[in-house]
């Protein structure tokens, strides 16, 4: 049996494997590539198999993640691969796998499965961001209309210019230092920062989409995604400036974005992880998910 030939992740190894039948955020291509070095991913393809090993600082970020492909695999062959290379490291680890990829994995190792709340995926029905109808999106429908009021010249446009994606990466940098300045670690924001710089580098080659909301000309804030599957899109970077962040500019972007993406066929949205941070959780709640999307990680008993 062939040997799994690890190399580090590029847009050309990952490009076959854009589009797959999953909504979890960690099977995006384009996660997979700019969380390279974060959690220095190994990747290794054979027979049409993506396989992926995480060197994360953390168990729920070490191990394989579950195999990829567009046009389904043999498990029996493709986990025998996985138990041969497991061989060469430190035990048998899986990571980021989800309710059905855990029960598959489960049909071939027996596996002490975990569970962390804040990796949580949190996926939200697309058809709802357009107006935000209904009592339980009172409380968004109130900050548009507020934010309206107070900035009645605001405008949101879709980046297909290098003027708008300048314009979200000023955003970006922006934001960044508001956060620096509020005491959150700043090599997290760091690596952060490059990868926004990275997707905007490779914007085309990544098939990403976005949007830059403006006030009196200036951008407040921004919107970065890319299509997760056939009906799912995952947004990697969502940020607004102050003061237009405490006044809603994050709604009103997030709306604008939906109502430009409607007529695409995507039917859900993916907030990804809150990764315990209480305020975060906080705001991905407001949006009222459809579901949270348990991803599982564990070690071969």
């Amino acid at each position: 049996m062939d040997k799994l030939a690890w190399t580090t992740p590029t847009i050309d190894i990952l490009k076959d494997f854009r589009t797959l039948p999953f909504r979890g955020s960690d099977t995006s291509s384009v996660n997979i590539f700019l969380l390279r070095r974060k959690y220095k991913l190994e990747v290794a393809v054979h027979d049409g198999v993506l396989y992926r090993y995480y060197h994360g600082k953390n168990p729920n970020r070490q191990g394989y993640g579950f195999p990829l492909s567009s046009e389904g695999f043999d498990p029996d062959k493709v986990f025998q691969m996985i138990e041969k290379d497991a061989k060469d490291r430190k035990g048998l680890r899986f990571c980021l796998c989800d309710e059905g990829q855990k029960e598959i994995v489960s049909g071939h190792f027996d596996i002490e499965w975990q569970t962390e709340q804040g990796d949580n995926d949190y996926i939200y029905e697309a058809s709802k961001w357009v107006d935000f109808a209904g009592r339980k999106y009172h409380r968004l429908k109130h900050r548009i209309n507020s934010f309206n009021r107070l900035y009645p010249d605001a405008r949101y446009y879709p980046i297909n210019s290098w003027k708008r994606l300048d314009d979200a990466l000023e955003v970006a940098r922006i934001w960044q230092v508001e956060h620096v300045e509020k005491g959150m670690p700043d090599d997290e924001l760091e690596e952060e920062q490059k990868s926004i710089l990275e997707a905007a580098k490779y914007w085309d080659e990544l098939g990403m989409t976005g949007g830059v909301l403006y006030v009196n000309g200036l951008p407040v804030a921004a919107t970065m995604a890319s299509f997760l599957s056939t009906d799912s899109m995952d947004f990697h970077f969502d940020k607004a400036i102050s003061p237009f962040a405490s006044a809603g500019a994050t709604v009103v972007s997030r709306r604008h974005f939906a109502a430009s993406d409607i007529d695409q066929g995507r039917q859900y949205y993916n907030l990804e992880e809150d990764m315990n941070i209480p305020g975060l959780r906080q705001s991905k709640e407001t949006y009222r998910p459809m579901l949270k999307f348990p991803k599982y990680y564990g070690e071969k008993k």
